[in-house]
């Protein structure tokens, strides 16, 4: 045989190759086909338009593990335009971050085109694919006017005071539109009444909607007057509108605030927790039935007013003070109404607390609601909420006949994720040692024993526990990961206005770094929890999950003695695992036809490591470490063994190592005897087979089972020479 015969026939085989299967394609035991395309769709906020149809943001690719590989070279690209008051955030918009290959050019007209350059076989992680989004900067916020006859330095907390209102859009459009009307104004909050920038509560004489928040006459402002980035509250509030197991969570918007006509700065307009339709949809405790409704509000000493608010006692000194209850609906006017109410949720708390406490009475579920309590904890852990320990502005309610206590309204994020120092810990009142400090990203701050019911419950409910984790795991990637959506959303939208309050107000720090540390610390706060509740007690993956391959039915046996091998999931692949020192092992028995076959994926690791298949107590064949191809991911290659006869046969797997050992096995296959040469393991040698050889040898594609089965020449490696052979079989030249 001539070389040059030989590169014709290997020329023309590779011009019929590339007719007739794809590039891209990866062999799975019949003709491959490219996976397919996608359409990159950006999420657009307000104030931006997409202007470019999706033909230049498709391209065809396929997934492998938390990666996206295109299989095409193509550039590709967007173009968005900004209504009128908006203009381009490119800072915080999400365009690939720090990948070389995206760029992004502002237009003559105002327009950004967005443009990634995506080269075949290359890739880029699904999560950047996926949270790609152009955000927009505001020109002006919605102006909030309060105009009242006295000067704003001499309102106080105590008393209301007439005010007029004036609410007018800004580049943001709300379907409420404007507003004009009265009512009254008074300062609010505890630690916060102290600042320069200080909050207001609003009451309307007439329910309002304002920026579309549901009407109601009580709204706030709050200031934020210490979170550079201005938006601890409004992510919180924003996030969380979703929840499973809370029900209300406030509404609030940005707003421009102007006092007696000077302007005092960005603030958050938020609707104030109430019994209402829109708000918490509950009846209110009465002289007829005064087992509930009743909105109540976690508080301490020094910020309860024991001559006005309607305060009870809480059966446990837990905080740095003394703890107490505020009932903030109802609110009769009857002192004597008011003493049977005290004394039926003083006592009512009471047998919550020895419940959860000291078992004794009802089981815990029978007051506490522990979908709303988890959602609760949940929201806190993640913002690391020193006042949400149950210390102060904690939100709950109890229904009319229902013993139930349902945890309602995460309330006040001021000094949360990571703004603060100091800890809740209090060498008299509770067990300090567990309190960690506010501002760094590990440590339960509710968990602990400032809060002794829900730590109580965390540490001795398995099931409390578990609920929890599997709420955790469930909001992780829908409603945790909108914090970062929105983060990057508002600093946009802020980014231009926010100048006015940074000139008024320097103390907030900037703005830019303000943004910068709270997304830091959000990532590293998740990173934790994310330990804490997302491998700990999760489901066992079963070894027919693990070793099956997609769709297959086989059913495998664990060992009686010695050490099983285990399902585990590496980078999204699940599969079998075995290590450690000592001998591994599986089976499965199985009724086979006369010319079946086994075939497996594995890869073994460590010194001494030796993975044997044995079939009906006989050895079929042995692997060791050397012999896996140190360039596949996890070293995967495929091992095939005959099986003697039809009948039932017993196979049992078998790997024995050191230490260090480990063994990886997948995608168990039983089916028509392999025959060498017999590529696509249609049972007949043809074209197709030296075509796929040939592909394999040019290193087109690359799968493991084209390498036991081309080799036909058994040296090894599977080159153009094999591919040949195959050919000539296929054309009955050799045998």
């Amino acid at each position: 045989m001539s070389t040059r015969w030989f590169k014709n026939i290997a020329a023309l085989l590779t011009a019929v190759l590339m007719t007739v299967l794809p590039m891209g394609s990866v062999f799975s035991g019949s003709l491959a086909s490219a996976e397919g395309e996608r359409v990159l769709e950006p999420r657009i906020s307000d104030g931006a338009q997409l202007v470019s149809g999706p033909e230049e943001r498709t391209i065809a690719c396929h997934e492998s593990g938390n990666a996206l590989v295109f299989d095409e070279t193509r550039l590709l690209s967007f173009t968005v335009a900004y209504d009128e008051g908006w203009s381009a955030s490119v800072n915080y918009s999400v365009f690939f971050p720090g990948d070389a290959r995206a760029s992004s050019s502002v237009n003559d007209d105002g327009s950004v085109t967005f443009t990634f350059d995506a080269r075949e076989g290359e890739s880029v992680l699904l999560e950047s694919w996926e949270s790609t989004a152009v955000n927009a900067a505001a020109a002006a916020l919605p102006q909030l006017c309060i105009d009242t006859e006295i000067p704003f330095e001499d309102i106080g907390r105590d008393e209301w005071v007439d005010a007029s209102f004036s609410l007018k859009l800004g580049s943001k459009q709300f379907e409420s539109g404007n507003f004009e009307g009265v009512g009254s104004v008074k300062g609010r909050g505890n630690s916060s009444w102290g600042y320069p920038k200080k909050p207001y509560s609003i009451k309307l004489d007439k329910k309002a909607s304002l920026l579309d928040i549901p009407k109601t006459k009580k709204y706030a402002i709050i200031p934020s007057y210490y979170d550079g980035s201005l938006m601890r509250n409004y992510i919180t509030y924003k996030a969380y509108q979703d929840l499973e197991g809370i029900g209300y969570v406030t509404k609030c918007e940005f707003v421009d605030v102007y006092l007696n006509g000077i302007y005092n700065g960005i603030y958050i307009l938020v609707e104030r927790i109430d019994i209402e339709t829109s708000k918490i949809n509950i009846e209110e405790a009465t002289a007829d039935n005064i087992t509930g409704g009743y909105l109540i509000e976690k508080d301490l000493n020094g910020r309860v007013d024991f001559s006005e608010d309607l305060w009870f006692n809480c059966p446990y000194w837990a905080n740095q003070t003394k703890d107490y209850f505020v009932c903030k609906a109802p609110e009769p006017d009857d002192p004597e109404l008011w003493a049977q109410m005290r004394a039926y949720l003083e006592n009512y708390v009471q047998l919550l607390h020895d419940s959860v406490m000291n078992g004794e009475g009802e089981p815990y579920t029978h007051y506490v609601d522990t979908s709303s309590w988890v959602d609760f904890i949940i929201v806190q852990e993640i913002a690391k909420n020193i006042d949400g320990n149950m210390k102060t502005s904690c939100w709950m309610y109890k229904e009319a006949d229902d013993d139930h206590l349902y945890m309602t309204a995460p309330w006040d994020f001021d000094f949360a994720y990571g703004r603060v120092t100091w800890t809740n810990a209090s060498e008299e009142h509770n067990d300090y040692y567990d309190c960690p400090p506010a501002h760094t990203p590990d440590g339960f701050m509710i968990l602990n024993s400032s809060n002794p019911w829900m730590d109580h419950l965390y540490d001795n409910e398995p099931a409390f526990r578990s609920a929890l984790k599997e709420r955790y795991a469930a909001y992780r990637h829908t409603v945790i990961d909108n914090l970062f959506t929105l983060i990057n959303e508002q600093a946009a939208y802020l980014s231009i206005v926010q100048e006015g309050n940074h000139d008024l107000w320097p103390a907030t720090g900037s703005f830019a770094t303000g943004v910068s540390r709270l997304r830091s610390w959000l990532t590293d706060r998740l990173e934790w929890l994310d330990g804490e509740w997302l491998t700990d007690d999760e489901p066992a993956i079963d070894l027919d999950e693990a070793l099956n391959v997609e769709g297959g039915e086989l059913h495998f046996g664990v060992e009686d003695e010695g050490s099983p091998f285990i399902g585990a999931e590496i980078d999204g692949t699940k599969l079998a695992l075995a290590e450690g020192a000592g001998e591994h092992g599986f089976s499965l028995e199985h009724e086979f036809s006369e010319s079946d076959s086994v075939s497996f994926d594995y890869c073994i690791e460590g010194a001494d490591a030796v993975l044997t298949l044995l079939i009906d107590g006989e050895e079929a064949l042995t692997v060791c470490a050397s012999e896996c191809i140190p360039e596949r991911e996890l070293n995967m290659q495929t091992a095939i063994a005959a099986v003697d006869g039809p009948g039932a046969h017993t196979l049992r797997w078998v790997f024995t190592c050191g230490e260090d050992g480990r063994a990886y096995i997948d995608n168990v296959r039983i089916g028509p005897r392999y025959i060498m040469g017999d590529v696509d393991m249609n049972g007949v040698i043809d074209s197709t087979d030296a075509l796929l050889a040939l592909r394999f040898a040019l290193g087109i594609i690359d799968d493991p089972m084209i390498v036991q089965l081309g080799d036909v020449n058994g040296d090894g490696a599977l080159t153009t020479e094999d591919s040949l052979i195959i050919l000539r079989m296929a054309l009955g030249i050799i045998r």
